[in-house]
């Protein structure tokens, strides 16, 4: 058996959330299967992390803390039952921090609760709100009161809810609402009168959300996008202002921007904007309608963000930097350490761009500036279609990298951040200009590879949802340029996908994929091309994946065996106890150390160009 390198245990931090005063922050962290609660303490120059250790107020992957201005913690956690699917019910726990330590304060029951998530209004004292997910038609907004008394249900909603704005001191909340044959609009819902009512909606197929409010004076910031639209334009409301505005220097075309937060004054709007496979901080002033870049360290931002007084913090994540919290002050920014004992030097990645067929592709990659002379070389595939990677901290890549294994991860034709033009080419079109990119750079690698010095292996191919299903093709239409391939969590072709997915992802499919008859489709599916293929294949799928059902492999590996394929030999078929997330991000070790002990073990010495082509 081939044996894999170990790696340091590798942090990931997910779930930010920030009181309504700006001081303090919480978080999750999780290293392998353990996940702990984070509070952070962001009143001092520098922030300070700590674990908090919660009798009674256990947290898990899908536990969604917020911090309350008093320095508590409020955590929901729906329930889970045999097999790891959902009870139907769940908790909410108030707990109160002190030293290293912390004891419920006082905890609810739920029911019915698939997930939910808790919200704490401004002022004191706070309004503590519970959004509750019943199931895939219903939502219901719960007021948890301040003494020990049963939570009070306010209003039922048909469809989803998600988002949260306060627009007042603790009466009015804006929510993002999600009902079935409709698009996404903004609601508000009335505490007291226990009633709601839409307000903003463009269409019903748009994508309409309230993203922030400045309560003093009552001006919005909302969102709108959908079909025909790739990047969401960014809106301004004011009372009395009539319409919503779009200012032009906020909705540049091309520009993957999303608003962040007000500052005190609402005048000014905190932005990320994407730029290739970074992002940076942007602040739009309303008066002028100007936009100014923010300096900062080279990497990934993501929401929320908090902007109090003359701070902005966010979370933030670099190749070699796991994530963590980022502060913006007059200085400069700082990022914060956690814990003590967490500091492991990570492997870094730079942004290059490769030559494509319809032009310069920009690619994330590990192993230096010679990573081309790298004994193995891993073509890595993103998922989406409509979708990258980014400058940010990757595990699995971390792993291929500790081993020696250069990683390259291309944002090809389809991917966001580098305009409309580059990621509208694959709408109607999964597995055309996408797959001409993917078999491009692997020829282009090789070529490359070709001329280290006592010859070198084939690329190999490792792809995540949507990519595993571009790794398949790839593997299959180009079968001798490959020294391997890894799919995780693949489906077999856009038809199968969406008649045998759930709801949201076939809407997504119906949406993003226009089939263009038998003949196309039967050369983008993966069940008819497979028995072409030659190089090594691993599979591996979550058995309770609610994206791409689990039965798209085991489709796959039907097929293999009724060609004659031998598993073991032929091709390696895994099935792993957890969700999508689990298999296509969070990647846990046991999982991360087969696919590289897969690639370790795959290699064949490149072939002269004439027979490989």
């Amino acid at each position: 058996m081939t044996a894999v390198p170990a790696l340091p245990a590798v942090p990931s931090r997910f779930g930010f959330a920030f009181s309504g005063d700006g001081r303090w922050a919480t978080c999750l962290s999780a290293v392998q299967d353990r996940v702990a609660l984070e509070r952070w303490d962001l009143t001092a120059p520098a922030p300070s992390c700590r674990t908090v250790a919660a009798a009674g107020a256990a947290v898990d992957r899908s536990s969604r803390p917020i911090p309350l201005d008093d320095g508590g913690v409020l955590v929901a956690r729906p329930a889970v039952g045999a097999g790891g699917a959902p009870a139907g019910h769940g908790t909410v726990t108030a707990v109160r921090p002190g030293g290293g330590t912390a004891a419920p304060a006082r905890s609810w029951r739920i029911a019915p609760m698939l997930a939910g998530y808790p919200l704490a209004g401004p002022g004191s004292p706070q309004t503590l709100v519970l959004v509750a997910i019943e199931d895939e038609r219903h939502s219901r907004v719960w007021v948890l009161p301040d003494s020990g008394a049963p939570p009070e249900p306010v209003v039922r909603i048909p469809g989803v809810l998600s988002g949260g704005v306060w627009l007042d001191d603790g009466r009015t909340l804006a929510l993002d609402h999600a009902g079935a044959g409709h698009g996404t609009d903004g609601i508000v819902v009335d505490l007291r009168d226990r009633a709601w009512r839409r307000v903003w909606t463009v269409s019903g197929t748009s994508t309409d959300r309230i993203v922030a409010c400045d309560r003093p004076s009552g001006r919005l910031v909302v969102t709108t996008g959908g079909p025909g639209r790739a990047v969401p334009g960014i809106g301004l409301w004011s009372p009395g202002g009539g319409r919503v505005r779009f200012p032009a220097a906020l909705n540049r075309p091309g520009r993957a921007r999303v608003p962040l937060a007000l500052d005190l004054g609402g005048e000014r709007l905190l932005v990320r904007e994407d730029a290739g496979a970074a992002s940076r901080l942007l602040i739009h002033t309303a008066a002028d309608d100007r936009v100014e870049p923010v300096a900062g360290p080279r990497g990934v931002l993501s929401p929320p963000a908090c902007w109090t007084g003359g701070r902005i913090h966010l979370r933030f994540s670099a190749p070699h930097r796991p994530p963590t919290l980022a502060t913006v002050h007059r200085a400069g920014w700082s990022l914060a350490r956690g814990p003590a004992g967490t500091a492991t030097s990570w492997a870094g990645a730079e942004p290059v761009e490769l030559p494509g067929p319809a032009g310069p592709i920009e690619a994330i990659v590990y192993g230096g500036p010679r990573w081309h002379e790298s004994d193995r070389v891993v073509l890595a595939l993103h998922g989406g279609p409509l979708a990258a990677w980014r400058l940010e901290f990757d595990p699995l890549f971390q792993h291929l990298a500790a081993a020696g294994i250069a990683v390259v991860a291309p944002n090809h034709r389809g991917s966001t951040g580098y305009g409309e033009r580059h990621l509208r080419a694959v709408v109607g079109d999964w597995g055309g200009p996408d797959l001409e990119d993917v078999v491009h750079l692997g020829r282009g690698i090789a070529d490359r590879r070709r001329a280290v010095p006592g010859g070198a292996r084939d690329p190999i191919l490792l792809g995540v949802s949507y990519g595993a299903w571009l790794a398949l093709l790839a593997a299959c239409r180009s079968p001798g340029l490959w020294a391997a391939c890894v799919a995780l969590a693949p489906f077999t072709s856009a038809a199968s996908l969406y008649r045998d997915a759930a709801a949201p992802v076939r809407d997504r499919v119906a949406r993003l994929h226009r089939p263009g008859g038998p003949g196309r489709d039967a050369r983008r599916d993966v069940l008819a091309l497979c028995g072409a293929l030659t190089a090594p294949l691993l599979v591996a799928h979550g058995t309770r994946d609610e994206v791409v059902p689990v039965g798209q492999s085991r489709a796959l590996r039907r097929r293999l065996l009724e060609l004659g394929r031998t598993e073991g030999p032929d091709f390696d078929y895994r099935e792993v106890d957890g969700d999508h997330t689990t298999v296509v991000q969070a990647w846990p070790a046991d999982l991360r150390t087969a696919v590289v002990r897969f690639c370790l073990g795959a290699g064949r010495t490149l072939v002269p160009a004439k027979e490989r082509r």
